[in-house]
C-alpha cells in the first residue's frame, strides 16, 4: 500500500511539473538583450595608430607620447636614450561617438601643432548583426617652426583621413585595419636627408592580444602603399599595462614621429639596421561632465 501512494505522489509530481514547464512556455522565453562591444583596445592609441576606442562624452584623456632615439646611435648617445621626442595631447568626447583632439610636438627640432576628429560610424554588437566597429578619422598638422625655409602655409600643413575597421573577435584578441590617405607638406614633416612624396595611400595594421585581465601585447604595422620615396613603413610592438586610472604603453618602434604625418611618411629607421626606438604611451582620463544616472 506505501509503495502503491509513493509511486501515485512521484507521478502526480511528474504530470505538475510537466504542465508547469508548459505554462512557462506558453509565456515565451525572456528576449536576450543586444549589447554593443566595448573594450577591444585598452586606450585610443594602438601603439601610434589610433584604435577602435572612443574618449567618452565628458571625459577628457591626457595623453604624453615620448619616443628615445634608436639604438644605432650607439654608447656615444647611450643608445637612444639621450635623445628625447615627445608629444602632449588632449582627447574630449564631445557627445557619444565623436572626440576631438588637440597635440603639441617636438621631433628633431621641428615644432608641430596637430588636431584630428574621430567619429564612430558603428559599433560591433554581441548578436553580430553589427559585426564590425567602423571609425571615421580626419585631422591636421601644422609645421610651427623647422629648420626648413617654409615660406607658406601650405609648405607648412598636413592632412589626412582615415577610415579604421575593426572587430573583436574574442575576449582576448582584436584586430583592425585602418586605410590612410595623406598629403603632406611640400617640406618633410621632420628634418632629413631623405625624400618622401607628397601624396600617399597607406594601411595601418593593429592587433591587440590580451596576456592578463590588466595587460596586453599590441603588434603595428603600417605599409605605405604608393611611392614613399626613401623612407620606411613604420613597425611597432608594444604592451599595455593598466594601473588604476592610468594606462601604460611601452613600445620598440622604428617610427620617431608622433602623428600620422610623421609615423606614416617620415619613418627613417629600420629594424634591421637597429634603427629601433623605446618608447612609451601614458594616458590618464578626467571626467568634466558627469554622466546622466
Amino acid at each position: 500500500m506505501v509503495r502503491k501512494v509513493i509511486i501515485a505522489l512521484v507521478f502526480l509530481n511528474t504530470i505538475f511539473l510537466g504542465a508547469q514547464d508548459d505554462g512557462f512556455d506558453l509565456l515565451g522565453d525572456e528576449e536576450d538583450q543586444v549589447y554593443s562591444v566595448n573594450y577591444a583596445f585598452k586606450t585610443t592609441k594602438v601603439v601610434n595608430l589610433q584604435s577602435l576606442e572612443i574618449t567618452d562624452f565628458g571625459v577628457l584623456d591626457f595623453k604624453m607620447m615620448h619616443r628615445f632615439g634608436s639604438i644605432n646611435n650607439g654608447p656615444v648617445e647611450a643608445f637612444g636614450l639621450d635623445q628625447a621626442t615627445v608629444r602632449f595631447g588632449l582627447e574630449y568626447g564631445i557627445v557619444e561617438n565623436l572626440m576631438i583632439s588637440m597635440g603639441r610636438s617636438n621631433v628633431l627640432g621641428n615644432k608641430n601643432l596637430d588636431a584630428f576628429l574621430k567619429y564612430r560610424i558603428l559599433q560591433q554588437n554581441t548578436d553580430n548583426s553589427i559585426p564590425v566597429t567602423v571609425i571615421a578619422l580626419g585631422g591636421a598638422q601644422y609645421l610651427l617652426g623647422s629648420v626648413h625655409d617654409s615660406k607658406t602655409q601650405m609648405d607648412r600643413s598636413s592632412l589626412f583621413g582615415q577610415i579604421i575597421i575593426g572587430r573583436k573577435f574574442t575576449e582576448d584578441l582584436s584586430i583592425e585595419i585602418a586605410p590612410t590617405w595623406l598629403t603632406n607638406a611640400k617640406n618633410p614633416i621632420i628634418s632629413g636627408p631623405w625624400v618622401h612624396h607628397q601624396h600617399q595611400w597607406a594601411i595601418g595594421i593593429g592587433m591587440r592580444q590580451k596576456i592578463t585581465p590588466r595587460s596586453s601585447i599590441n603588434l603595428e604595422y603600417i605599409p605605405v602603399l604608393t611611392n614613399k620615396g626613401d623612407v620606411f613603413n613604420s613597425f611597432s610592438v608594444g604592451m599595455d599595462v593598466e594601473t588604476g586610472g592610468h594606462v601604460f604603453q611601452f613600445q620598440l618602434t622604428n617610427s620617431i614621429g608622433l602623428n600620422e604625418a610623421q609615423f606614416i611618411s617620415n619613418t627613417n629607421e629600420q629594424w634591421n639596421n637597429t634603427g629601433i626606438r623605446l618608447g612609451f604611451n601614458l594616458s590618464r582620463v578626467f571626467t568634466i561632465v558627469k554622466p546622466k544616472l
